[in-house]
């Protein structure tokens, strides 16, 4: 039975393929064969191959070669390409995180290339098969498909070069992070915009609010906005999401609160349930945690042994801090303004604290480097820059600190060599002049062992 739910999880699922814009331009190239098989032989189509005669074969062994040869040639570039494409993705599992596997796999420019590739191959065999006898023993020669045959053949060769060199920078870790930072930081600012542009004063006080259990489990991703404010508008409802983006949920879990009682209402709330995505793939587009988890996982796998690359780690915990002090200008409870009226929104969700950022993001780091000196002053360094910017934030300067202890404790049981120590107690004194009361307090903590 076809749900609206698993309609809308199949056609996500279609769409995130990496088979799904090859296969659409597969099917134009298609088209536009037959189109150009119907109308070759038009009194318009002559007279335009009069124009163009000298570019046009006219040789029933000369089309037979050439299209031949083309085929091959792509089916050859086409083979090499997703063989590439595999090698990529292998690559980046193993070095980077699997997680920004769904990333590089939707890459539309790669998409649109291979694409192209299929799209000339169905179209050179369409015209190679409608090399024909005609009449009275002579051959009838698609010379202005031939034509296009080429042309795409050509463009072919000019993606291949592209091809080439975009995969060759998409798995550069550098590229990888840049654009994961690039793509983060952008679905941050939008929130940011959004909210101080339509500004809620007063949230609702949702504990008193009616829960709505789960009747299916997996990981919840995202809501369909505007079906969801719909149906609440229609019923004069509001929606509050009382878990983060990314929870996983089982049957049964209260992941809803709403402020009307809809017991007496099961047709509703099947509604209201059938509004949320569940998938497992984790985009950027979906919400900002994800690109910082993957950034996070990519400082992590950098330190692995195997890999050993602090540089890259720093990196990465650089580009956190940046984005993590763009969070401070979030509020706790983000809203969807979609069908609201006097800019009252209809739809609540529970927004990704900025402590649970600070414990999923760093607390890998800090395990993995904590035997690191290098990676751990860096770490230190980042949280001086977020302290710097957070000073009129006292909720967040005081999760800062918190975790700014737990770190002091990995490094002051793990690095005993007194260089080492010394440039921690320096950026110790770094993080007390902006915060005397509490840096002092860990600075003495530190120095205390010493």
């Amino acid at each position: 039975m076809f749900t609206p739910r698993k309609i809308a999880d199949n056609y996500r699922e279609m769409i995130s393929s990496i088979g799904f814009y090859p296969s659409m331009l597969s099917v134009v190239f298609l088209v536009f064969g037959l189109i150009t098989t119907a109308v070759e032989y038009s009194s318009l189509s002559m007279e335009f191959k009069k124009l163009i005669g000298v570019l046009l074969v006219d040789s029933e062994e000369n089309a037979r070669t050439i299209l031949s040869t083309l085929a091959g040639s792509i089916i050859s570039l086409t083979v090499f390409s997703f063989s590439m494409v595999m090698v990529v993705l292998n690559s980046a599992s193993a070095s980077l995180s699997p997680r920004v596997l769904p990333g590089l796999i939707t890459r539309k420019s790669h998409q649109l290339v291979l694409g192209f590739y299929l799209g000339s191959i169905i179209y050179t065999i369409l015209m190679l098969i409608n090399i024909r006898t005609i009449g009275d023993g002579d051959m009838g020669i698609p010379s202005l498909g031939i034509f296009f045959s080429l042309v795409f053949g050509l463009i072919s060769l000019g993606f291949f070069v592209y091809f080439i060199h975009s995969i060759s920078k998409a798995i550069q870790v550098d590229n990888v992070l840049n654009d994961l930072f690039k793509n983060t930081k952008g679905e941050l600012k939008c929130i940011i915009e959004m909210q101080h542009e339509n500004p809620v004063e007063n949230f609702p006080e949702f504990d008193d609010w009616h829960s709505i259990k789960s009747k299916t489990e997996g990981y919840f991703k995202g809501t369909h906005t505007d079906k969801l404010c719909a149906l609440c508008q229609e019923h004069g409802i509001k929606i509050y999401i009382s878990v983060k983006q990314g929870f996983f949920t089982v049957k049964g879990y209260p992941f809803l609160k709403c402020d009307t009682d809809l017991t007496d209402k099961p047709e509703l709330v099947e509604q209201l349930l059938g509004c949320f995505i569940f998938y497992i793939e984790e985009y950027i587009r979906d919400h900002y945690r994800y690109g910082m988890t993957q950034i996070s996982e990519i400082a992590v796998k950098a330190m692995s042994p195997g890999i050993n690359d602090p540089g890259t780690a720093v990196k990465a915990i650089d580009m956190l801090s940046i984005l993590l002090i763009l969070r401070l200008d979030i509020y706790d409870v983000n809203y969807s303004l979609k069908r609201c009226e006097n800019n009252q929104p209809h739809l609540f969700i529970h927004e990704t604290s900025f402590d649970e950022l600070l414990h999923d993001n760093f607390t890998p780091i800090r395990n993995y480097a904590k035997n690191d000196a290098y990676v751990m002053v860096n770490v230190l360094e980042a949280f001086k820059n977020i302290l710097f910017r957070a000073s009129d934030n006292e909720k967040a300067t005081n999760s800062l600190f918190v975790y700014l202890g737990a770190i002091i404790e990995d490094i002051d049981t793990h690095i005993s060599n007194e260089y080492d120590r010394e440039q921690i107690t320096n950026m110790l004194k770094a993080i007390a002049r902006i915060s005397e009361q509490q840096g002092e307090k860990l600075l003495a903590k530190f120095t205390s062992n010493q």
